[in-house]
């Protein structure tokens, strides 16, 4: 298996936030998890034809444009078999109860969801997978999060009136990401999106390989440090911050004793290989 995380830090313009683009090609698929800009759909198709397969498997971890904005293009461009995310209006009813709001609809609550997730309500007519009712049957590739019932109490809170639009320090977007689990020659890789702490805190002392959330962002990885504290030495940490000069959040992560490979300054990251060689601690890895 194959995992390459890509980096803008070659683009042209190096101001713009590109967003999260995570190739992963196991024998004759490939899957891309999350794909924020243009610039990195062309980096796929490019992939594509390298290895003479003509089709992908999407997961797209969450609605938020930096982790979107390139499947438009990958629709017009490449053939997609599936793409794989959070369908809310199959938990229409279930997120109604949750909410317990009497002067409210069902139809209201549905063309509510229809308008915050937008960008999910773009892809229909797609061959969409809800994470919940559907497994992507591709070996060494699991979806593991979030618990269904975090999802549905996070949602009710979003789009209930009466409360914010953020859980556990994190937007209700972020907070529910689509989490993977990868198989790698008996090592493990979770893929995080921008989740909230608390939605991965049960599973990630599981892993060899951890991508730390929301680009690095420094709230969640202190939290990760200090529960894995006895294992930092020995984890590797993704970061995929291609956020320009919009503060994605890694720039201030102490990494002091950990084993930590950043997209900022790193370059491309193919994390097959640096589970497999990992450098000394407190590096983000050899700059290009």
């Amino acid at each position: 298996m194959e995992i390459k995380v890509l980096s803008s830090k070659e683009y042209e313009e190096k101001e713009k936030n590109y967003g999260d683009c995570i190739i992963i090609h196991h024998n004759a698929n490939v899957i891309v998890y999350d794909c924020g800009s243009e610039e990195h759909a062309i980096r796929v198709k490019d992939f594509l034809k390298g290895k003479n397969i003509n089709n992908v498997y999407v997961i797209l971890s969450h609605n938020d444009e930096d982790h979107f904005k390139g499947i438009q293009w990958l629709r017009e461009n490449v053939e997609i078999k599936g793409i794989y995310t959070i369908l809310l209006l199959k938990y229409v009813d279930e997120i109604y109860e949750e909410i317990n709001d009497k002067r409210r609809t069902r139809e209201a609550l549905r063309e509510q969801i229809l308008k915050l997730y937008d960008n999910v309500a773009k892809l229909s007519g797609e061959n969409l997978k809800d994470i919940y009712e559907e497994t992507i049957n591709i070996d060494g590739v699991d979806i593991v999060g979030p618990n269904k019932d975090y999802m549905i109490t996070a949602v009710a809170h979003q789009l209930d009136g009466r409360e914010s639009d953020q859980i556990d320090s994190e937007t209700i977007f972020n907070a529910i990401s689509v989490q993977v689990k990868l198989n790698i020659n008996g090592k493990t890789v979770l893929l995080t999106g921008d989740a909230s702490y608390p939605s991965i805190e049960d599973k990630i002392d599981k892993y060899d390989s951890v991508q730390l959330p929301h680009h690095g962002k420094k709230k969640q990885a202190e939290e990760i440090f200090d529960k894995l504290s006895e294992k930092n030495s020995k984890i590797t940490y993704i970061v995929s911050d291609n956020t320009g000069n919009s503060n994605g959040g890694s720039d201030d992560l102490d990494t002091k004793g950990k084993i930590v490979y950043n997209t900022k300054n790193y370059g491309d990251i193919d994390v097959d290989k640096v589970i497999e060689n990992k450098r000394s601690a407190g590096t983000y890895g050899r700059e290009k």
